[in-house]
């Protein structure tokens, strides 16, 4: 049994980069035994292998005990703004919500899959962000350390008084993560009991499960979490989920960046309504009408399906083509680029029409742990000689002593 085999965490992103739903597939093969993926939001490749008969799709309509599905409302962040009569971290439709939530004694759930307090330190008078040293990303600020933090490689630095830049005192902060949801909220709902889940709160070896037993124990009213709270947590008293911002992920530069926030949207709203009251879900977004939050809202994972498959099919995206992700890594950016392009036009001349080779770019994530990055992206369909082809080329191709190249077969991160 592999539960929730649409989670990327089952790939390893470090070598031998295997993915477990595959390696359970391929050993249930040789011992001759059934093999059970399960999951309410199946991934493209594992839905389109039962759809073609590779694999038995077997189909549960309904949730247990007969509940009904949460209603899903979305909440149109575009709108708030323009009225100014509230943030945009709770929109006036959520607070409503919560207050109504609140006098009933029911509880609510909070979703941001953003740690922090801030996002981001800036300067309004040169514009500089504190940005971190190793990686290509802002420091996020911290409030209950004081520091700003590097999420990806864990530098931290003491919050300064003044802009390093230009010495002005104009640093702002911008953006909010968990932090400042559970500060504002508290602030907004002062007798409520409010408690926050995500890394930085969860250290204690049995934070998790203290957190847990009280919110079941009716004990905390609203939770604040990030992906930690969004699957496999069964609370009846839960009737309401806002998602604060449905957006985070769904403009990444990934084929899945689609796929992943539908997942996410329904693994989410799937915690409200798990008793006997009827659920509702509140998606807050600044783009309302994209196929992922639209089909998520109408509980419709055929119709998404559906629309993505055709996308995938047209542009030769798994699962319908292979895709192989090299990255080269250097710590000077120019040797790392020129490693990276000349790898590319090796590619391109050894490789037959029949497999597609993108230019050498810089990774959506320039920048990490003191590495430049340098993505080339390779599709086609027979994998198994596409990568003997790239590992003949490789070995006729030496590389600087401080250049390194990893080679991902069916890469699940593209950043």
């Amino acid at each position: 049994m592999v539960d929730e085999e649409h989670e990327t965490s089952y790939k390893q992103e470090e070598a031998p980069r295997y993915h477990a739903r595959d390696v359970a597939v391929v050993r249930a093969k040789f011992e001759k035994c059934v093999v059970l993926l399960g999951s309410a939001t199946p991934s493209l490749e594992s839905y389109h292998n039962a759809l073609t008969g590779k694999y038995e799709l077997a189909t549960l309509t309904q949730r247990v005990d007969n509940c009904q599905m949460p209603r899903i409302r979305i909440v149109d962040l575009r709108q708030e703004k323009r009225s100014d009569r509230v943030g945009t971290i709770l929109s006036e439709k959520l607070r409503t919500a919560m207050a109504e939530r609140l006098e009933k004694r029911e509880q609510t759930i909070l979703f941001l899959n953003r740690r922090g307090f801030s996002t981001s330190l800036v300067c309004s008078n040169c514009g500089r962000a504190r940005d971190c040293p190793n990686c290509s990303v802002a420091l996020t600020f911290h409030r209950s350390i004081l520091r700003l933090t590097c999420h990806l490689c864990g530098h931290a630095a003491a919050v300064p008084k003044k802009c390093p830049e230009c010495g002005e005192d104009a640093l702002i902060y911008s953006g909010f993560g968990t932090e400042k949801v559970e500060a504002t909220v508290g602030h907004i709902f002062p007798k409520a009991v409010v408690k926050r889940m995500d890394a930085d709160s969860m250290t204690r070896k049995e934070a998790y499960r203290e957190t847990l037993r009280a919110f079941r124990a009716g004990k905390i009213d609203i939770l604040v979490g990030t992906q930690m709270i969004a699957k496999g947590l069964h609370f009846p008293n839960v009737t309401l989920v806002g998602i604060i911002n449905a957006d985070l992920a769904l403009h990444l530069p990934d084929f899945r960046a689609g796929e992943r926030t539908f997942q996410l949207l329904t693994q989410v709203a799937g915690r409200a309504g798990r008793g006997e009251t009827p659920g509702e879900v509140l998606v807050q977004s600044y783009t309302p009408f994209s196929p992922s939050i639209q089909f998520a809202r109408h509980h419709d994972f055929a119709g998404y399906v559906e629309q993505e498959l055709e996308f995938r099919e047209r542009c030769d995206f798994p699962p319908f083509k292979h895709a192989v992700l090299i990255t080269v890594r250097s710590a000077h950016e120019t040797r790392g680029k020129f490693s990276a392009e000349t790898l590319a036009r090796r590619l391109c001349e050894a490789l037959s029409e029949e497999f597609t080779v993108s230019d050498a770019t810089p990774a959506p994530l320039e920048k990490l742990h003191t590495q430049f990055r340098f993505h080339i992206l390779l599709r086609g369909g027979a994998v198994m000689r596409l990568s003997r082809l790239i590992r003949e080329v490789m070995d006729k191709l030496p590389l600087p002593e401080d250049v390194t190249a990893t080679v991902d077969v069916d890469p699940y991160q593209l950043l």
